[in-house]
């Protein structure tokens, strides 16, 4: 019952693929036509069997008077044999007997093999039609989950998702959907022909049956969990080894290579042991199944010739029965051993389906319509945080009532202890967060009754972790250009000539060919081709040498005299420059004035950047 509810569940997964159903409807014509093979064959055999007796009896008599004479003579076991191939004394092969036979198995074998092709071209195309499906579905999920939800997880574990766990999904689809019903229906098929040919060797045939079920429902029970820990192991893997790439810099750095090769080879032998385990149980079934198999064969052979002998059956149905017996054992073993398959595909299944089932963000961005040009904000707005409160879900409040106003075309700067919340703030007026309570206003309009696209569309981002798309600098840098609008080239340029290349120059987020310096002017550029009206810099300057610094705020300066600009900041060489100064502690804004004022006040600012005389950069 579980495995028909985990394929009806994988079934409404996956949606309607009529190649599947044309796929399944070939391959029962194969298996139908397979199992009418042996009955042909064995028509064949019986009259060629016949005329080869009749060849060694005398001719001139009788079928029953060359009976009575093999009787007479002591040759009962021939008598036997004779009298139930039916044969004609002396006149050896009558081909006329086989009539359509020979024609009918032709036609059947051509039938399979056509069948069988074109189920596996049909099968082949549904499987990867629904796996690009899937990996869309993961693609596009990834789009709507909230940020929150992609910061709690590793990368690894969902690359994993997207390549391993849907790429063992492929393994199973056609298994589940074509080869199960038709292995199926092929026992049936055989069973039903081995009791109308001789129900007593299918009795004996049936007799594997019961052991196959115990033995596959053992080993499904055991070799399960090790399933299980060798998908999660291997996700661990996954998301060690991005990581450890990730990092490299700082592995080399701090020497410390011999501890993440720790942890790399203890999820290593965990990995191995679950494998190891899982494929012990899964690889018991075939041998368990073969020995049994030759019993049943032996036991047929056997008794089988001894029926021959006595006259009970014939040589062309005591060959039917052989292939009949093989028939079913072939499926037998096949079924038996994808049934782990099916199982580590379910266990896959389950894990791509849990993270399809997360919870997406509320009227995600990218379902939002395209945003008119028009409607954007043609001059820098105000933005307005009013009794802003957030929590996150654990419960744990970052802010407390935040009451900010960021004047039109001004500058503000944001400073405050590590974990006050200044990031969140930053998150909120993205809109990758709602506040819990409060509004963000921008000239008057409550960004909540806003779509994201509409929120975003105004904004560029200059973050403290600059990251780039594998490409050029240039691709880079077009990739902030909206709606086709012109951009400030000559600055563009300018901020560029410090690359190797210039726009030329390959980046990707993970090189270590350019310095975070250099990113950041990348990132800076892009900002400069988007044209915001709202520039958010989240320590924009932090990985900058004071040349690339001076370099990346004349970029800057060039936004801020048309932009509504919040700075993030420790730098004291990047607060002066601010219009205003609000300093965030407690998730509450405790003051706010220039840095001059703020420094004479001799509050929170000044303790964190002390005296008026003695203002330092704590970077």
């Amino acid at each position: 019952m579980k495995l028909l509810r985990g394929i009806r569940e994988f079934r409404r997964f996956l949606g309607a693929d009529r190649r599947l159903v044309f796929a399944l409807l070939l391959a029962v014509v194969a298996a139908l036509a397979t199992v009418s093979v042996p009955y042909f064959l064995a028509r064949i055999t019986d009259v060629i069997f016949a005329g080869v007796v009749s060849a060694k009896l005398p001719a001139g008599i009788t079928h029953e008077q060359a009976v009575e004479q093999l009787r007479a003579t002591g040759q009962e076991d021939l008598a036997n044999i004779a009298q139930t191939s039916g044969a004609v004394p002396g006149t050896g092969i009558d081909w006329s007997q086989l009539g359509p036979a020979p024609a009918v198995a032709v036609v059947a074998i051509v039938v399979v093999a056509v069948s069988r092709i074109s189920s596996g071209l049909l099968v082949n195309t549904a499987v990867q039609r629904a796996i690009r499906g899937i990996r869309e579905r993961v693609e596009r999920k990834i789009h709507r989950l909230p940020l929150t939800r992609l910061e709690g997880r590793r990368r690894g574990e969902v690359l994993n998702a997207m390549t391993v766990d849907v790429d063992n999904l492929a393994t199973v689809i056609g298994p589940l959907f074509v080869q199960l019903p038709v292995l199926f229906l092929t026992v049936i098929a055989v069973a039903v022909a081995l009791l109308l040919l001789s129900p007593f060797f299918a009795l004996i045939a049936f007799a594997t049956i019961p052991v196959t079920a115990g033995v596959a429902v053992v080993v499904l029970r055991y070799a399960k969990p090790h399933m299980e820990r060798q998908w999660r192991t291997t996700a661990s893997i996954t998301a060690h080894v991005e990581d450890v790439y990730g990092a490299h810099d700082m592995i080399a750095a701090y020497d410390g290579h011999r501890q993440t090769t720790r942890q790399f080879d203890e999820l290593n032998r965990r990995l191995e042991k679950a494998t190891r385990s899982g494929q012990a149980w899964s690889g018991s079934i075939t041998p368990v199944l073969t020995f049994c198999n030759a019993i049943v064969f032996v036991v047929i052979a056997v008794l089988g010739a001894l029926k021959m002998l006595d006259g009970a059956v014939t040589l062309g149905t005591l060959q039917a029965v052989v292939m009949y017996t093989q028939q079913l054992a072939a499926p037998m073993s096949e079924l038996t051993s994808t049934m782990p398959k099916l199982q580590s595909g379910f266990i896959s299944f389950g894990r791509v389906r849990q993270f399809l089932a997360s919870t997406e963000e509320s009227a995600p961005a990218v379902d939002d319509a395209p945003v008119d040009e028009h409607a954007r904000h043609r001059l820098p707005p105000t933005v307005s945080f009013r009794g802003v409160r957030f929590a996150y879900d654990d419960g744990a409040p970052v802010l407390h009532g935040v009451d900010l106003e960021l004047p039109a075309g001004r500058t503000t700067a944001l400073v405050g202890a590590t974990g006050s919340g200044k990031t969140t703030l930053t998150g909120l007026l993205q809109r990758f967060v709602d506040p819990t309570g409060g509004r963000i206003l921008i000239d008057g309009e409550d960004i909540a009754d806003m779509s994201r696209s509409q929120v975003r569309s105004q904004m560029a981002v200059v973050a403290q972790d600059p990251w780039l798309f594998t490409g050029t600098a240039g691709e880079n840098i077009d990739y902030g250009v909206q709606h086709g609008r012109p951009v400030d080239d000559d600055m563009i340029e300018s901020l560029l000539s410090g690359l190797p290349s210039g726009r030329d120059t390959e980046v990707s987020g993970d090189t270590g060919l350019l310095s975070d310096g250099e990113k950041q002017l990348i990132t800076v550029a892009r900002a400069l081709a988007a044209d915001p009206h709202i520039l958010i810099l989240d320590e924009a300057t932090s990985a900058a040498d004071p040349r690339t610094e001076l370099v990346i705020g004349r970029g800057l300066e060039a936004l801020r005299n048309r932009t509504t600009t919040l700075i993030v900041t420790h730098r004291y060489s990047t607060l002066a420059t601010a219009d205003s100064i609000a300093v965030l502690a407690d998730g509450r804004i405790i003051e706010q004035g220039t840095a001059r004022e703020l420094l004479a006040a001799g509050g929170e600012f000044a303790r964190l950047y002390g005296s008026p005389h003695g203002a330092a950069d704590p970077a």
